[in-house]
């Protein structure tokens, strides 16, 4: 396991920042809420279609990812990124932190978590808030979805994501929106989870194995789907069922 410091809390002016002291030196509560952009290098704004907007921040000594959390479905027409909660340890941008911070020390492939913010939002003495999330950027990486759009990927690719997925499903691990988009892989075909949000560890590692624990094969599923809807909605995309048979094989 990966030893870390211990995080470090600071509450001030009806905002909370949860952050690793090794990546930040003495933050103020709000900043990522605005500092952290007057601080970089440069700031480049982000597609994702994961949970919310997203940023990639250089700072002087570190490459970073900056997202804040928002609302889909009809209610974002109306709220996009305000939540009901007094506690920020319930929020999710902290959930996400601890858990990814629990899969670092385990040795599992997830960025690192730096920040987590929880802010009262439009005033300070209401239970609304808006959250944010600062993780290391792991460097030269492309999402699974980008590469297939481009060309066909090799067996050896799909086994890797197979054994990536199998890593993370032995230690009771479950993502909450496991799709190609979330599958990274970097010049050397190493493969990496991102977006943990909404995700948790529903099991002890040891209690089922994974051939019989319906959340897993649930879980992976979740994962076929989001490849077949792409394929349907891009010409060419290039996935097939030998892709996924090898993927599988890998799992198992």
């Amino acid at each position: 396991m990966i030893q870390e410091t211990a995080p470090i809390v600071v509450d001030e002016d009806g905002c909370t920042l949860l952050y690793a002291p090794e990546w930040l030196d003495n933050p103020h509560a709000n900043f990522l809420c605005g500092d952290i952009f007057k601080q970089a290098l440069s700031s480049e704004q982000i597609t994702l279609s994961g949970r919310g907007q997203a940023w990639f921040i250089e700072m002087p000594d570190q490459s970073m990812v900056l997202r804040s959390y928002q609302r889909g479905g009809l209610i974002s027409k109306f709220n996009q990124q305000t939540y009901i909660g007094w506690s920020a340890e319930n929020s999710r941008a902290y959930k996400e932190w601890r858990l990814l911070l629990h899969l670092t020390q385990l040795g599992l492939p997830v960025p690192r978590p730096i920040a987590a913010s929880f802010c009262r939002w439009p005033f300070r003495f209401i239970p609304l808030y808006r959250a944010h999330i600062l993780l290391q950027r792991i460097p030269n990486v492309q999402t699974l979805d980008h590469l297939l759009a481009k060309s066909t990927v090799g067996a050896e690719v799909w086994k890797r994501v197979g054994a990536c997925i199998r890593q993370f499903h032995d230690q009771g691990v479950y993502h909450a929106d496991l799709n190609a988009n979330n599958i990274l892989l970097d010049s050397q075909q190493t493969v990496y989870l991102i977006d943990f949000d909404k995700s948790e560890i529903r099991q002890d590692k040891q209690s089922v194995s994974p051939q019989k624990t319906q959340w897993k094969l649930d879980n992976l599923q979740r994962l076929k789907r989001s490849l077949l809807k792409q394929q349907g909605l891009h010409e060419g995309y290039n996935f097939n069922e030998l892709n996924w048979n090898a993927l599988m094989a890998a799992y198992e």
